[in-house]
């Protein structure tokens, strides 16, 4: 199966009990709806694995517990921790996931974190676990991680992203 038929939903946190239960942490608030969930996809080396799910909690917005069949010990959870889950978009309808971070940022003046001028944003480009904005500068366009221990602030009414630019960046031609 591919990635790019499938709407990445977050990762696979940590193993919780005995019984191989995994807590899921989301990259957006996922709604009440999450317990219609019938099945996720694990990205394995680069190829996306069904696993059908026995139960699943919700323990906040973005964190849930599950069960998922055939891995009943933690010693089998275990080795998909740190991976990324993926769902159809037709799970996604059900849902009721809308809208993806980024997606409209083109055009947005980036800002370092001294409120200094960087840029405009080309395009974002979606990564994954390394997304990166294309800004043009008055030197020419560079790759700016987009991670969000990185963005400081977006403000939408401004049309601008205050970002911690990484030591060193902006330096290299």
């Amino acid at each position: 199966m591919k990635k790019d038929d499938h709407y990445l939903l977050g990762s696979l946190l940590k193993t919780t009990g005995i019984k191989g239960e995994i807590i899921l942490k989301f990259n957006s608030d996922c709604s009440e709806e999450i317990q219609k969930l019938e099945s996720i996809f694990i990205d394995v080396d680069n190829k996306l694995v069904p696993f059908f799910i026995e139960e699943i909690k919700s323990k906040s917005s973005t964190i849930a517990k599950v069960k998922l069949d055939g891995l009943d010990l933690e010693e089998k959870s275990i080795e998909f921790i740190g991976s990324e889950f993926y769902i159809s978009f037709e799970q996604k309808k059900i849902l009721q996931i809308t809208s993806d971070e980024f997606i409209d940022v083109a055009g947005y003046k980036v800002k370092d974190q001294n409120n200094k001028l960087i840029g405009e944003v080309i395009e974002f480009i979606d990564i994954s676990k390394n997304p990166l904005l294309n800004v043009r500068t008055a030197s020419g366009e560079v790759l700016i991680p987009a991670k969000d221990e990185l963005i400081i602030e977006v403000d939408d009414d401004l049309q601008e992203i205050l970002i911690n630019i990484p030591e060193g960046l902006l330096d290299l031609d």
